[in-house]
């Protein structure tokens, strides 16, 4: 890994949200942005990468994703959520630790190809996860996938091993306390797991309000919505992130920008298991932060933060009829600074001091063109694709170029995680 590298000739869009792109030079040196400049500059690093045609943008972050659900993808297709859940436990209950490793390695090549810095990813085995994520070099956070009415899930005594061995090693892998949702985890656990992360100063991580049926059990057990419930067993707040949020009420919205607990938005999801649109529209203009996530394979099909960005602005503008809703700057701060303040990283913008994670995406083909400052946002976020991404630095270390992993260690990736798919996939027909 070179210790300074400068990006010279692309278009950078620095901070998304703010201020015109402008063509000019990132300086990188130990792992940080050092510096960001108009025009071209002279320089002493190591290596010198010309970005010519490309746009240069903080890396995006993905807030909500499902490693195990990655060798599968394809099956358990036209069910509504509470069928999906039920087809694929089956599967989810066989899973070993080396499929999950395997699992997690190729849904994180996958992000890295794409374009994604960072991911949130709740998974069966976090083990297995947190040591792909370490050797493949994705900044990620790893929340496990704990319910108490789920005997194939880890535990929070689970969580607390790993969230100690964390806090032993480097920061660029991480551990959030993970728990599915309200009525796969009981009232006790979630304050449990709750009071874990106040314990350790982490982040929680939760399924919320996903389906009216889901809401409707919450309230009849309750009385409440699951929102007020989590606020009353003390699981809202500026570190916590729920993801989906689709049936929320008018109180839920305000006490979810009163707690400053975030959303992580995944529409493909929503749309294609039935669930609804989330309103995050009025989410936003109240202040909550709203991030995106692709959600597992198996409820997207592709993990590419491209697709999901479009995605989260068409469907907006449909459902209220309104065009100028969620503009291409926006959604690329959802996907940039949104996601990195939901994670609590040092990342989503290309500012001196923060991490060099970033990306460099062609804007020179065909569905790109014209390539100027004006325009730049729009042909992100309406017209390019995650196989455009053409670079991928995570910490100021370069894991992607033109399309392929750098390391030649993941060269047979894309067979192993074929192999461990359709051993999967036989298992099954046998039961």
């Amino acid at each position: 890994m070179s210790r300074s590298i400068v990006i010279r000739n692309a278009l950078i869009l620095a901070q998304p949200s703010a201020g015109q792109p402008v063509f000019g030079q990132v300086e990188i040196r130990y792992g940080r942005i050092a510096s960001v400049a108009a025009g071209e500059h002279a320089s002493d690093a190591e290596e010198i990468i010309d970005a010519a045609g490309c746009a240069l943008l903080p890396g995006l972050v993905n807030t909500h994703a499902h490693s195990h659900s990655s060798l599968t993808r394809g099956s358990a297709e036209g069910a509504a959520l509470d069928a999906w859940l039920a087809a694929i436990e089956s599967e989810q209950s066989q899973l070993t630790e080396e499929q999950e490793y395997i699992a997690a390695l190729a849904t994180y090549a996958e992000a890295l190809l794409s374009g994604t810095t960072a991911i949130l990813d709740m998974c069966l085995h976090p083990r297995a996860a947190y040591r792909a994520a370490r050797e493949i070099g994705i900044r990620a956070v790893i929340a496990p996938y704990v319910a108490d009415s789920k005997p194939f899930t880890p535990t929070l005594a689970e969580t607390t091993s790993l969230l100690d061995l964390a806090a032993a090693e480097d920061d660029r892998v991480r551990v959030f306390v993970g728990l599915h949702d309200l009525e796969s985890c009981s009232d006790a656990q979630i304050a449990e797991g709750a009071a874990l992360a106040r314990r350790f100063a982490t982040g929680l991580h939760l399924h919320c309000s996903e389906t009216e049926g889901q809401v409707a059990r919450t309230r009849s057990r309750t009385g409440v919505t699951p929102v007020a419930r989590l606020g009353a067993l003390r699981a809202l707040g500026k570190r916590t992130v729920l993801a989906h949020c689709v049936w929320v009420d008018d109180a839920d919205r305000r006490l979810l920008a009163e707690t400053g607990t975030h959303v992580a938005h995944c529409p493909h999801a929503n749309l294609k298991l039935g669930s609804g649109v989330a309103p995050v529209v009025d989410l936003r203009r109240r202040g909550v932060n709203v991030a995106l996530g692709t959600d597992g394979a198996k409820a997207n099909n592709r993990l590419d933060p491209f697709d999901v960005m479009k995605f989260a602005s068409l469907v907006q503008k449909g459902v209220l009829r309104d065009p100028a809703v969620l503009p291409p700057i926006e959604i690329l701060d959802m996907a940039t600074r949104c996601g990195a303040a939901a994670l609590d990283i040092p990342a989503g913008a290309l500012v001196p001091g923060l991490a060099a994670d970033l990306i460099l995406v062609r804007l020179d083909d065909f569905h790109t063109q014209p390539m100027l400052p004006d325009n730049a946002a729009a042909n992100l976020v309406h017209a390019a694709r995650g196989s455009d991404v053409v670079l991928t630095m995570v910490a100021g270390e370069i894991l992607t170029r033109s399309g392929r992993l750098v390391s030649e260690r993941w060269d047979s990736l894309a067979d192993d995680s074929r192999r461990v798919g359709l051993e999967l996939i036989a298992a099954q027909s046998l039961t």
